[in-house]
């Protein structure tokens, strides 16, 4: 009889097609849509953001790599995709230095000290996003107009109009804001494009559909509380569901929401793994985003809302199905 033990290495055991590469690949590809037409409409200036945003976390990460004196892992594109979603994210108007500043303080503070891929609590495009708002707001306003001819001029959001005079919701319509024809950050203006990319990843099983279904449900709801008890929103005199609907729209085609239930939300690793915690999680982050709209000082709820509910990932994995059966003693 053999007595030499099995030396069994760690899990997982059964391996399939899919890697840390081809998944954040299909990040990228599904983002391709709304990043080109960043790049259409606000020309060489967004190019140059996401490209220098790109590099940054790529030469950040290359560089931790050597000090820590681990291989190389350039390869599985996440520093690349970290920098593409933080230039997303940025508006076309901010100097050359805040995507490279932007792309170092994704990698070093919000994945690397941590300990790396996968054990980051937060997007790491989140918390560099958050970190340049807090730090240079004014060169975070730096939004242009789309398409505009000429030298661009910096304007105005619409979460910047609205927080002002909520009549805005009256001069625009639907069809123009999900479009993206308005000023906004490179690649969050055109909802229709986001949405896209999120059925290709929904299709091509990358992600489930809980999380952004939920978002856009949390969102639905609380606008409608919203339009009903906002006295801004009542002085407008609203009669009518259709009317209310509104602002619930206007809501999902604004700043950036999409991009957050469909890219920054399904982040796999700050984000919920059981099917109850999904919904909920997706849920609040849709709840959040319209109370921090509405009676919140920012404009960008969305962003914030991923943050907060990604430090609670822990609890909502704790939403399990109920066990079936009652346990009963042995003897």
């Amino acid at each position: 009889m053999n007595n030499q033990l099995l030396t069994v290495s760690s899990s997982p055991h059964v391996l399939g097609g899919a890697s840390v590469r081809s998944f954040n690949l299909e990040f990228l590809i599904a983002l391709a849509p709304a990043l080109l037409v960043g790049f259409y409409y606000f020309g060489a200036p967004a190019v140059m953001v996401v490209c220098l945003a790109a590099a940054s976390c790529v030469a950040t990460e290359a560089l931790c790599n050597v000090i820590a004196k681990k291989t190389q892992n350039l390869g599985d594109l996440h520093a690349l995709l970290t920098g593409v979603v933080l230039g997303m994210l940025l508006p076309a108007g901010v100097p050359f230095w805040l995507p490279i500043v932007g792309g170092f303080v994704a990698i070093v503070l919000g994945k690397m000290l941590f300990g790396g891929l996968g054990a980051y609590p937060m997007n790491p495009a989140l918390i560099a996003w958050a970190a340049l708002a807090l730090s240079w707001p004014e060169h975070m306003k730096a939004f242009y107009t789309p398409l505009a001819e000429g030298d661009p001029e910096i304007s105005m959001t619409l979460l910047m109009e609205f927080k002002d005079d909520v009549a805005v919701l009256e001069m625009y319509g639907m069809g123009e804001i999900w479009k993206g024809l308005l000023p906004g950050a490179i690649g969050t203006t055109c909802t229709w494009a986001l949405l896209a990319g999120g059925v290709y990843l929904v299709v091509r099983k990358i992600i489930r559909w809980h999380i952004p279904v939920a978002v856009l449900v949390g969102t639905l709801l609380m606008s409608l509380l919203a339009s009903y008890t906002d006295p801004r929103i009542i002085e407008l005199g609203w009669e009518g569901f259709g009317a209310h609907l509104n602002l619930a729209w206007f809501h999902m085609g604004a700043g950036g929401l999409m991009m957050a239930a469909v890219f920054l939300a399904t982040e796999p690793v700050s984000s919920p793994v059981t099917p109850k915690g999904m919904l909920w999680y997706g849920l609040l982050i849709g709840v959040m985003t319209v109370i921090v709209r509405h009676w919140g000082s920012a404009g960008s709820g969305a962003y914030y809302g991923v943050l907060v509910m990604s430090a609670a990932t822990p609890l909502f994995d704790r939403l399990r199905p109920k066990v079936l059966g009652k346990p009963r003693p042995l003897y």
